[in-house]
């Protein structure tokens, strides 16, 4: 049974955070019925439940930063995740470059509603009785949060409002202009390094999924990043590579994408999901609403109860397959391969069974259950050993139930997954390229090779940094596929010609839409009408 703050959203809480902002001035007085700040900030049980409702705009399973209809389908619009032509135009058009300040169902106004949210526990939590650890605790846990929601605007959106008090607070709150991104990762910045200062180093059982320490450090590290202060970025990484910090790479790589080893050693940063809290309707906030992760029902093929919105790429296949694995080896190729991709192993190699999924369904059957969707348009995968390539998505669905109709949103048994958002690869990695930067070839190697041992590749050197580099880039590119890391790391790494031309090679769609003012989402114009103040993203004017 999962125990967390994060499922048992007090609804009180939540009027008392759209509230707050609003004074009391009319009469001075105080309804008791009404959950305002004179009644509602008076116990640590209320701080708990108010700070519980700053996760919902992120983790919302439907819609929110990692929800099925919204966040997922834009934070992966890279060359790694095909789109089935015809499913849901609101994402189809980010994935291929022709999205416009119109383009329905935008993050950026739940992203403030975090923000706000974590500006209201900010302002009121040192007046609740408490102790002054606590209090620093739950300040501390609000500014990650808050910093957080920052870290995606500014990667997503580039210049935005920087809120730091609740909304209706001041009339400078209501109507604001937009910040140089500069500026916005510095408030990410700040908010981080706050949260490192006061939050502890490990959870008890009864709050698995609060942030920690360690998060936030690995945030402002990836925060440092971009912003190219590597030094600053390598010192904060290395922090959380020893004592006290336990993290590490589990065996199997498949243990970071099931829920029988949910918050394992690797997790840094995971959102905590469960299908059997609640049973009402789906991306809501209400009481009743189902509290499952459901994006195995999005991605999942035909046949399994999924909806097969998306596919893998060829390019991500070739990169896949392009280091075979050692003579004497257990599997051909990489070991990652066999946790993110489907497909008929003997097609290619004769030591790993094809295996069977979903009620024992053959990948035959799943792929031919898929024919209809597929006929809209594939893509053209590689020949291997003079066999055409048939690949289909499998990390993030619930392969490893082996039930029929696993992947289907109607059985919220089978939402129970855990998303763990940042995994202590990432910090390896992260830390590899600031390493590069910083001219320490020596531990970005070390890094890189803790990656390259678990897939199960041979053992490399690298003669300089350029390759270093290369290594870096090609290894983020497989550890992370699917898990929306792509894009802002091309972003990062590369100028908008190369970046173009990265995407044009790999027959990316809408490669050919691809501007530079797409290395943004614009500000939705609905926020445009709203606030008079803000002012469009330069590349989007």
């Amino acid at each position: 049974m999962k125990t967390t703050i994060l499922k048992n959203i007090s609804f009180a809480a939540i009027v008392a955070l759209s509230l707050s902002g609003c004074k009391s001035d009319f009469l001075d007085l105080v309804n008791p019925n009404q959950a305002v700040e004179e009644t509602f900030w008076t116990s640590e049980a209320n701080a708990q439940a108010a700070l519980a409702t700053v996760y919902s705009p992120i983790r919302g399973q439907m819609y929110g930063y990692f929800g099925g209809y919204t966040g997922w389908h834009t934070m992966n619009r890279a060359d790694d995740v095909w789109f089935i032509l015809g499913e849901e135009i609101l994402n189809w058009e980010p994935a291929t470059y022709t999205n416009t300040a119109n383009t329905a169902e935008s993050d950026f106004g739940r992203l403030y509603n975090c923000i706000n949210r974590a500006n209201v526990v900010l302002k009121n939590i040192r007046n609740v009785p408490m102790s002054e650890n606590k209090i620093n605790e739950l300040y501390a846990e609000a500014s990650f949060l808050r910093g957080y929601a920052y870290f995606l605007l500014a990667s997503n959106f580039g210049d935005v409002p920087i809120r730091l008090l609740p909304a209706g607070e001041s009339s400078d709150e209501i109507m604001k202009k937009s910040s140089p991104e500069e500026e916005v990762w510095k408030q990410v910045a700040e908010d981080f390094k706050t949260a490192k200062e006061y939050l502890p180093v490990t959870r008890p059982a009864a709050e698995a999924g609060r942030v920690t320490k360690g998060a936030a450090i690995a945030y402002l590290g990836k925060t440092y990043l971009f912003m190219k202060r590597y030094p600053e970025a390598e010192a904060e990484l290395a922090t959380i590579m020893k004592a006290p910090y336990n993290y590490d790479l589990v065996e199997n790589f498949e243990d970071n994408f099931t829920e029988y080893k949910e918050l394992n050693k690797e997790s840094i940063f995971e959102l905590i999901y469960d299908g059997s809290f609640g049973s009402g309707s789906w991306g809501s906030e209400e009481s009743t609403s189902t509290q499952g992760f459901v994006i195995a029902n999005f991605v999942g093929p035909q046949g399994t109860g999924g909806w097969f919105k998306w596919m893998p790429t060829a390019s991500i296949v070739k990169s896949f397959t392009a280091e075979e694995r050692p003579a004497g080896s257990s599997t051909r190729f990489d070991k990652r391969m066999y946790t993110s991709l489907f497909w008929k192993h003997s097609d290619f190699e004769s030591t790993v069974p094809d295996g069977a999924w979903f009620g024992n369904m053959s990948f035959d059957k799943i792929w031919e259950a898929c024919a209809t969707k597929r006929l809209r348009g594939e893509p053209d995968f590689p020949t291997i050993n003079a066999v055409k390539g048939r690949f289909l998505i499998k990390k993030f669905t619930n392969f490893y139930k082996n039930e029929a109709d696993a992947n289907s949103m109607y059985n919220q048994q089978n939402q129970n997954n855990n998303l763990r958002v940042m995994r202590y690869a990432e910090v390896l990695l992260m830390h590899a390229e600031a390493c590069i930067k910083t001219g320490k070839p020596g531990d970005a190697a070390a890094d890189l090779t803790r990656i390259r041992n678990r897939a199960g590749l041979a053992s490399k050197t690298w003669a300089n940094a350029d390759e270093l580099w290369k290594e870096m880039i090609h290894q983020n590119e497989l550890e992370f596929f699917f898990e929306g890391h792509r894009f802002f790391d091309l972003k990062r790494w590369y100028s908008y010609d190369q970046m173009k031309q990265i995407l044009v090679t790999n027959k990316k769609q809408g490669a050919e839409n691809f501007q530079a003012r797409h290395y943004y989402l614009p500000i939705p114009q609905g926020e445009m009408n709203t606030n008079t103040a803000i002012q469009q993203h330069p590349l989007w004017r």
